[in-house]
Formats: structure tokens, sequence, C-alpha cells
């Protein structure tokens, strides 16, 4: 069975239903990244008002771009194959559009709505990477849209280049909040980053692709030391609150204390069985094709095994 039996290979939206044997965010997500998402989310007469009229028109604007400067990927190719493996593995509801961008630059980023995401790939980064290590970044992003980060991400973008709440869009009684609602986005941004180095961490099980990746990304920056000196900690943290990436040395090591926890150990137990179980989660039975319970693991028509 190819993972196009679970995602339909023009738009992407999921062919086969979500069960309890699929990832769901709290088996991976971070705890400081969850509360911050939570408390963003209180601000119900804040969000509603930055979705319509600042995602929206920046989403718009992007997708026009891109289609005209960017190659939209096929996901019955390699890549879109890669994709594919990734969102089933992290228990994706539907596949971003995504595309592959001619730039040397090595990156990879998401940006979208509640409606439409969008998943952009350079070319730089396929050329200078491993396929182990393009799965681990493809991970990374989809973990992001599985977290629910991807609108909030996008403001967030927006709001490091110097695009403000104007009390024309927002109303001068919003004025008051937007500065304590900008803080926590700008902190929860590197909490979240940290739920998405999981899933990345997840999906290919091996920290040293992570590191290697990492490497390739940021070239030059210190990825991985077991032992910060005091004045480097110090040094360590003040760049991080200027940036909306956790440090890199930070991020590896959150990464080790997941790996060696039990919430790893039963997270990649629950991917081994749903990848065990890919052919007998279907709606029909592969052998007789007549039609099934989703979670039946015998056709009750000619009583054969589906695993």
């Amino acid at each position: 069975m190819g993972w196009e039996r679970v995602f339909c290979l023009k738009c992407g939206y999921r062919l086969i239903p979500i069960t309890q044997y699929d990832l769901e965010t709290e088996d991976f997500v971070y705890p400081p990244d969850r509360e911050g998402l939570n408390s963003l989310r209180q601000f119900r007469v804040l969000v509603p008002i930055i979705r319509e009229f600042i995602i929206r028109d920046y989403v718009g604007s992007m997708s026009s771009w891109l289609s005209k400067n960017a190659i939209k990927i096929d996901f019955s190719s390699g890549i879109g194959s890669a994709i594919m493996e990734c969102g089933l593995i992290l228990g994706l509801k539907s596949l971003p559009r995504a595309y592959l961008l001619p730039d040397k630059e090595v990156n990879a980023f998401t940006f979208g709505s509640d409606d439409v995401q969008f998943l952009v790939l350079t070319s730089g980064l396929l050329k200078s990477m491993t396929g182990d290590e393009v799965k681990a970044a493809l991970a990374h992003e989809l973990g992001h849209i599985r977290c629910d980060h991807v609108i909030y991400h996008t403001l967030a973008e927006l709001l490091v280049r110097g695009i403000e709440f104007s009390s024309r869009i927002l109303g001068a009684s919003l004025e008051a909040i937007s500065p304590i609602f900008k803080l926590i986005l700008l902190s929860w941004r590197r909490e979240s980053e940290v739920s998405a180095d999981r899933a990345s961490l997840l999906v290919v099980g091996d920290l040293d692709v992570i590191k290697s990746m990492f490497t390739k990304l940021s070239p030059g920056l210190i990825v991985d030391e077991e032992v910060d000196l005091p004045h480097e900690k110090a040094a360590s943290s003040l760049l991080e609150a200027f940036n909306t990436h956790p440090t890199l040395r930070k991020r590896m090591m959150l990464l080790r204390k997941f790996y060696r926890s039990p919430e790893y150990e039963k997270a990649r137990e629950k991917i081994a069985a749903r990848l065990k179980l890919r052919g007998a989660l279907v709606p029909r039975c592969k052998f007789c094709g007549s039609a099934k319970p989703l979670t039946d693991m015998f056709c009750p028509t000619c009583g054969r095994s589906l695993i």
C-alpha cells in the first residue's frame, strides 16, 4: 500500500480518517508550547481580526508570488512521496500545498491560514541534504502544521519584519492588548520549535540526522555541546531572547532529553504500530474488495487477515 492510499495525490486531503492508532499532538507536544498556544487563544477578540485583515492578505499575496516564482511539488514525485510519508506518521488531516523554490539558500518553511497551508523548500536544501536529512526537515515543518502553529507563525514572521498592529485596523480599544499579545506570541514562537523538532526526531528516529540537518541549515553555529561554560550559557540565553528560534545548542539538549524519555518510546511504538497496520486500516478488503469497518483487522466477508 502506498502513501497515496492515505492522501489524495491531487489535493493532499486525507482519504482515510484518523483512527486511535494515529499519532496525536499530545504524544509529542512540548508542554511550554501547549501552554503558550493556549494563552494566545485567550485573545478571542483580537485573533479573528488578525486572521481577517492581516493573515488573509499576506497568504493571498504569497500564494500568488509562489505560483509565479516556484514549482508546485507533485505528490506522485519522490519528494512528494516523502511528504506523504511524514504526513501519515504525524497524523496530518491534510497535506499543505508544497512548492520548490529555485534558490541556493538552504531553507524550508511553512505559512498559511486556517483554510490553507503552504510548505516551501529551496532547491539548495534538496541539493545539500541527504534523503534522511530532507525527511527530517519535512517532518519539522509538517510538525508545525500538525500542532496548529502555522497561523501564529505567519503572524510572528510578519511582526519580525516590522508589520505592526495599527489602531486603524484594530481600533483604539485593542491598542493596549496588542503589546501583551506580541510578547506572548514571540516568546511562544521559540517554544513551538521544540515541538516541531520532536516531530522531526519521531519521524527519522536518529539524533545524528537531526544534528547534521541543523548544521546544514545554520552553518558555522555551534549545534551540540554536552556542557555549557557559564559565560557561554549566559550569552546563549541573551541571544535567544532576540530570536524567533531557540539556540541550536538548546534545541539539541532538549531533543536529547526527549529521546531518552518514556514519552518518546511510547510515541515511536505507536508510529511502528500505525505503519504495520497501514494495509489494514482501509475501507475495503485488499483481497476481495468488500467494504469493511475501517479498524477491523480481518475482512468480515472473506475472513482474511489484513495485517
